[in-house]
């Protein structure tokens, strides 16, 4: 037989060593030789051979002593090695096992049991690679592939996208990367299991796959991968312009929103796509990878199935939003948060009957930072539950403030963030503020949105309720602009309606507007709710709010927010008739 698989004999007798690589390379084997011990461990290490035939008692390192040597290296640990002895002593062959001998021959031995014990022990050693190849290849697969999908996973899709660069680079051509943000899959989880959802998954893999493998050019390194969570990839490469990767991002959301199996029904989810294109040589895979992502954010940002490539101010927005999340950590503790008070007018009788309570926010370097900007920054990192805390308490000072200084009862109403209305401690935070500041719970509302209402109706009913037998006012933020059911608003323990100031600015030029604002002032009072107008900005506004009976408005036709010494000055010199 031919085989090029290496045996190593050490043997300190010259003449049964040479008969024995005799025999060995007569039979085809590959074979080297020691004299003793210390040379045998030598030329072990350095060939690496498949077997060892070794002698026990030797010169200068005897076989134990090399065996010993051989097991504490980890390139030669797992070398099989078989004794060659004249000794028969039971206790001598037990030390050399207990070292790790894989098999012992007493001399004189027979040709085929020379042989016999070789070719058995190399087809055990052959059987043990080819498990630890399949180990291997079971890590690798668990380390470059996603077991839920079996879709490459964002290592491979890095490694493939160096190789990518590597090769765009050399031929100048285009390199590009899908990032794939599916809308609404969280509630596939939460209304019908994480099964489902994994279903949904299995089903929009399959499709991305075979999208990137059935495309009308397919590059050499296209693929498809899963991130993490409900994220896509799509590696692009060869394509002649950005057109090209616009049809194929629309060709992948009309793939995903068609019916995806979810287990006994069909579910229909939209997704929202990302896209960054290789620039110049200097980009690398990470770099790619990001700029996708920030290109999906801004995708996402822009509603449901929204699609964005990649530009230099979203990579600008980004550093600035990073920069917001990191600073706002540090907002509180360096005071550089204040609230602001809007004046809520009753009407009838043009007077101040209560202040909205708004968060502004000074940074030292980056000044007036807009609430639009940095609330959702801070609800995102959950720091809102402590602003949020902060500000209920500092609406609650401001109030007993005011009524120190002699100013009757007026009315606070404080936003509650949707991380700041989940939280558990939230009806301990409102009962510490009122005790520490002796506020009349009549003179507190808190104010929640819509949308934060609907994200878990029977909860919010619960807490709503708990809040409400403190006995201070509840007010719906933003009404008209979510999906409340009439139903469920009916449900809810609630005092005050505020129509939203996108209906109100165009109340006497939109009819749209003005129909919606008079459905929800006459709703609102069918279910014995007040109503607040917000964005009220001229006198035509106020006039039309009248005449349907609304009861209150806030807006900059009576006062911008104002910090509080000023809020203070208006409510006591009291509005202009």
């Amino acid at each position: 037989m031919s085989t090029q698989e290496l045996i190593l004999v050490v043997e300190d007798e010259e003449a049964i060593r040479t008969n024995i690589v005799r025999l060995l390379r007569i039979e085809g084997f590959d074979v080297q030789q020691a004299a003793n011990g210390s040379e045998g461990l030598a030329l072990a290490r350095e060939r690496h051979p498949a077997l060892i035939l070794s002698d026990v008692m030797m010169p200068v390192m005897d076989g134990h002593q090399m065996l010993a040597a051989l097991r504490h290296d980890p390139l030669t640990g797992e070398i099989p090695v078989v004794f060659l002895t004249a000794r028969a002593d039971h206790g001598d062959i037990r030390a050399g096992m207990n070292l790790g001998a894989d098999d012992y021959l007493l001399k004189p031995f027979q040709r085929d049991d020379l042989l016999a014990a070789v070719r058995t022990r190399l087809a055990r050693r052959r059987e043990q690679a080819g498990n630890t190849l399949a180990l291997q290849q079971q890590v690798r697969q668990l380390a470059q592939f996603d077991p839920l999908t079996e879709l490459p996973n964002q290592s491979a899709l890095l490694d493939r996208a160096r190789v990518t660069l590597a090769a765009a680079h050399a031929g100048d051509s285009r390199v590009g990367v899908m990032m794939v943000g599916l809308d609404g899959l969280k509630h596939v989880n939460h209304s019908l299991g994480i099964d489902a959802g994994d279903r949904v998954l299995r089903a929009v893999a399959k499709r991305l796959h075979h999208l990137v493998h059935d495309a009308v050019f397919v590059g050499e390194h296209d693929m498809a991968a899963r991130l993490t969570g409900d994220r896509f990839a799509l590696l692009i490469e060869g394509f002649a312009d950005d057109d090209y990767l616009a049809g194929l991002a629309q060709s992948a959301a009309d793939e995903l929103a068609r019916p995806l199996p979810a287990g006994e029904q069909d579910i229909f989810l939209t997704a929202s796509i990302g896209v960054a294109v290789r620039r110049d040589a200097d980009d690398t895979a990470e770099n790619l990878l990001q700029r996708a992502e920030v290109a999906l954010d801004a995708a996402k940002a822009s509603g449901p199935r929204g699609l964005s490539f990649f530009s230099e101010e979203m990579q600008a927005r980004a550093v600035r939003r990073m920069r917001l999340h990191n600073e706002l950590h540090k907002a509180l503790e360096r005071g550089e948060l204040s609230l602001h008070y809007q004046p809520q007018v009753a009407i009838a009788e043009k007077r101040i009957v209560g202040f909205e309570a708004l968060m502004r926010w000074n940074h030292p370097e980056l000044g007036f930072v807009s609430p639009a900007e940095f609330i959702p920054v801070a609800e995102e990192s959950g720091i809102i539950v402590a602003m949020g805390t902060w500000a209920l308490h500092e609406a609650c000072r401001q109030v007993r403030l005011w009524l120190d200084a002699g100013f009757g009862p007026v009315r606070m109403a404080v936003n509650l963030s949707a991380r700041q209305f989940a939280e558990d401690e939230l009806l301990a935070t409102v009962v510490g503020a009122m005790a520490r500041y002796r506020i009349p719970p009549e003179m507190l509302e808190l104010e929640i949105t819509e949308s934060i209402a609907m994200q878990g109706v029977e909860r919010t009913v619960m807490t709503l309720t708990a809040l409400k037998k403190l006995g201070l006012a509840l007010a719906m933020d933003d009404f008209g602009t979510g999906y409340s059911s009439l139903a469920y608003l009916k449900r809810f323990p609630l005092d005050v309606l505020k129509v939203d100031q996108s209906f109100v600015r165009n109340v006497t030029s939109d009819p749209g507007d003005a129909a919606i604002t008079r459905a929800v002032v006459a709703m609102a009072h069918s279910f014995g709710l007040s109503v607040i107008a917000e964005g009220v900005e001229t006198a035509d506004h106020l006039d039309y709010l009248a005449g349907l009976g609304c009861e209150d408005a806030q807006g900059y036709h009576f006062s911008k927010p104002l910090p509080a010494e000023a809020a203070g000055a208006l409510l006591a010199r009291g509005l202009p008739h």
